[in-house]
């Protein structure tokens, strides 16, 4: 049986095995230890999946804003998401991101972030430097992607993404002040 739901302390040492088996290194593991301790950490957008009564994946949506000379913008960044190899095969990454979509939807966020893979074109995440929307620090190739939670949420709104402040020592040539 697959069951999604947010994470307990008890989650937190399998949570750390998850990320850092999936990425070979503990740079997502000491994000997610870091973004803990932050004030306005929401433990309900830290979801693991369960198969079994056995946590076998994770995934962390974290507020961010997007920020230009004349406005800010609230938003939720989908970093990290990883999932046991072995258990790649149950589609338990894509039921936490339908989960987590789902979660703020009904909070009443209205952007979400997340950088990387194609996977994410099937929840429809589009490509957001194309909105206006860029990291700081852009690299080349570089493909943030954004979702509208609600429809034209994004109209309008550009910027560099400010991340919370555990981001800045693990991920430093993302980050300007």
């Amino acid at each position: 049986m697959v069951v999604i739901r947010s994470e307990r302390p008890e989650d937190y040492e399998v949570i750390s095995q998850i990320h850092d088996s999936a990425f070979g290194h503990d740079w997502e593991s000491k994000l997610i230890l870091n973004l803990r301790k932050e004030e306005g950490f929401d433990k309900e957008l830290s979801l693991v999946t369960e198969v079994d009564g056995k946590v076998v994946g994770h995934i962390l949506f974290n507020h961010v804003t997007i920020e230009s000379p004349v406005s800010s913008h609230k938003a939720l960044i989908l970093a990290p998401l990883a999932v046991f190899k072995e258990y790649r095969n149950l589609k338990a990454g894509t039921k936490l991101v339908e989960e987590g979509i789902r979660i703020a939807k009904e909070r009443g966020e209205k952007i979400m972030l997340v950088y990387g893979h194609l996977f994410y074109e099937r929840f429809g995440f589009v490509t957001a430097h194309d909105r206006g929307i860029f990291r700081p620090n852009p690299m080349k190739n570089e493909v943030v992607r954004l979702l509208e939670l609600e429809p034209g949420a994004a109209d309008g709104v550009m910027g560099v993404i400010k991340y919370p402040k555990s981001f800045r020592p693990l991920i430093e040539e993302w980050y300007v002040d």
